[in-house]
Order: C-alpha cells, then structure tokens, then sequence
C-alpha cells in the first residue's frame, strides 16, 4: 500500500518526505488566506517534490463548509483551482478533491451535491472529488455528483466506502519538522499528476475533453498545432498582440514539440482546446 502525507502548517520537502518513507502528498490549492501559509501549493514547492519522485495530488480547500455555497462557488473555486494547479505543473485532464471538512448532514447534502456540480462544470464531472468523513463522501458517489473519494477517519464512525481512492488516517505524524495526516492510497490511480487517465504515457490516440466536454485525441491536436505554424500569443489563449510566435516557440514534431514532450506541450499551452476556430477534422 502506498502512503502519503497532506499537510497545511508548513513544508517539510520532499527530500524529507521521501526520506521518511513517503511516495505522495495531497496538496492543496485554496484561496491564499493568512492564516496558514504553508497551505498553498506553489510552483516552487511541486518541483521539488518531483525532484525527488514525490507525487502530487490537488485538493481544494478554504473554510471548512465552503461547500454549503452551493453551485456558483462551486464553478468559481474549480476555476481558481484549476488554474493553481496548472501554475504549479498540473494537468487539466487530472482531478481535483474539494473538501466537506466538517460533519455534514445529510440535509446539508443538496448544496454539497450542487456545489460538486458547479465545479463539473468547469473541470469535467469526471474530474471531481470529494474529502469528507464517510457518509457526505458516500452520499455524493451514489449521487454521482463526486468520480473520485478521499475519505477521512474523522466523522466516519469506523465505517469506510469500499469506493474510496485515498483514506485519512486519524493522528499525526511530524515530517521535516512539519505536522501531517497520513493517507493511504486505496486504488492505482488516485489522482496523481504522473499519472495520465489511462494511467501510462500519452499516445496519439489518448483521447482528452475540450472546454466545451468534447472528446478529442492527442494525434487531433498535434495535427491542429501543425497546421497552425502561425500560432499567435493570442490564440494560446494569453496575452498581448495578434504578432505571431517566435520560430523558437513553435511546437512541431512528435514526439517531441520543439523540445517539450506531448503532456508539457498540453499543459504549456493550457486549455488549448477552446482556442476559437478549433476543429481537429480540418487538420
């Protein structure tokens, strides 16, 4: 069984958490409050985790019941969860858990299930997860409105999903000077940036989903990005003038784009799926 660690007072390394016997972290992506600034994921943090073969796993979170705002809070922290996570070296193909940190009840499960919506919405219903205590977890698998579980031992009364991806000890243990919960690794594929959804390197045929929810393939946009050799900074979807890429930043070939692997070209590119004019069948 493979263990992790999640952590939110500080940043013990990942020298220190492979040292320890570690192979993973749930991270979390949260709004930036004072309160913690260990909590948030940074850049700098997630290269050396994968520096030293730390994976990563993303987590939303901010104030406990967060989700009892229901669906446009959920659709809003998905957007600025996204985004972190992209920053740090993620991917958007990869999911993201948002947190029921409290004893939900069962009534309050109606805007915890329209604010797992809301982040459908923009990530894709099959990139969202819950963490929670056993029952609000269990509640949002059967509603299909959570693809992916984190269970915590807190408010689970002994009981655990069978479903469940990772699952939160309950107690404590001091990593690099830094308290943090223990988690276990319950299935292969639990959410882990290395992983892609099929679970091994990207082929041309790995089908990934667009902005809009549509299915289209790696070989797709490797056609398109060809295609398109005067790729502007505007069409990548950042800012600036319409004047076109510099020759040295144009991705061509496979399986290499100018030096960036398939799954870097993606993730440089950003949701390159909803640029305007995308259409893989004209490549």
């Amino acid at each position: 069984m493979r263990l992790g660690l999640d952590y939110a007072g500080g940043r013990p390394g990942g020298g220190a958490i492979a040292a320890a016997g570690y192979t993973f972290v749930v991270r979390y992506l949260s709004d930036g409050g004072p309160g913690l600034p260990g909590k948030l994921l940074t850049p700098a943090e997630a290269d050396d985790l994968r520096a030293n073969n730390i994976d990563i796993v993303s987590n939303w979170e901010t104030t406990a019941s967060r989700m009892l705002d229901g669906y446009d809070a959920g659709a809003r922290d998905a957007q600025a969860a996204r985004a972190q996570a992209l920053a740090c070296g993620g991917s958007a193909e990869r999911p993201i858990y948002f947190s029921a940190d409290f004893d939900a009840t069962p009534a309050q499960q109606i805007p915890i299930d329209d604010y797992l919506r809301g982040a459908g919405s923009v990530l894709h219903p099959s990139n969202v997860g819950i963490y929670g205590g056993y029952w609000p977890v269990s509640r949002a698998l059967d509603h299909g409105t959570a693809r992916w579980a984190w269970q915590t031992g807190a408010w689970s009364g002994g009981n655990t999903d069978s479903r469940i991806n990772l699952y939160q000890r309950i107690g404590f243990v001091r990593v690099g000077g830094v308290q943090c919960d223990v988690n276990e690794a319950r299935t292969d594929d639990f959410g882990q940036w290395s992983k892609t959804s099929k679970g091994g390197e990207m082929q041309l045929t790995d089908t990934l989903t667009d902005a809009y929810g549509n299915p289209v393939t790696v070989g797709d946009i490797l056609k398109w990005i060809s295609f398109h050799a005067d790729l502007t900074v505007d069409e990548l979807g950042g800012p600036g003038s319409r004047t076109a890429l510099p020759p040295d930043q144009k991705m061509t070939g496979h399986p290499a784009l100018g030096g960036r692997t398939i799954v870097g070209a993606i993730a440089e590119i950003g949701q390159a799926l909803k640029l305007p004019g995308f259409d893989p069948g004209r490549a």
